[in-house]
């Protein structure tokens, strides 16, 4: 007796816990594969975001580094 209670309760917490999540977010492919997955909407998303905009920092100072290595060799060669 105490197992098959044990079994019911089981059934209805899957079954409330079926009920409790929502429809899935439409996706929109064009944009997933802008951004390079299969999905436009991850769990992971705010750290994807924060590796992508650190990313974009890091392309920003490696440009402006390149920039300002080339003014450093413009003005050692023209001191010399």
């Amino acid at each position: 007796m105490q197992h098959r209670v044990h079994i019911t309760l089981l059934g209805l917490s899957i079954v409330l816990l079926g009920a409790c999540s929502g429809p899935a977010p439409p996706q929109d492919k064009e944009e997933a594969r802008a951004k390079g997955r299969d999905t436009d909407v991850t769990v992971f998303d705010d750290m994807i975001q924060t590796q992508d905009r650190a990313r974009a920092v890091e392309d920003i100072t490696l440009g402006r580094k390149s920039d300002l290595d080339d003014a450093l060799e413009q003005a050692e060669g023209s001191s010399q």
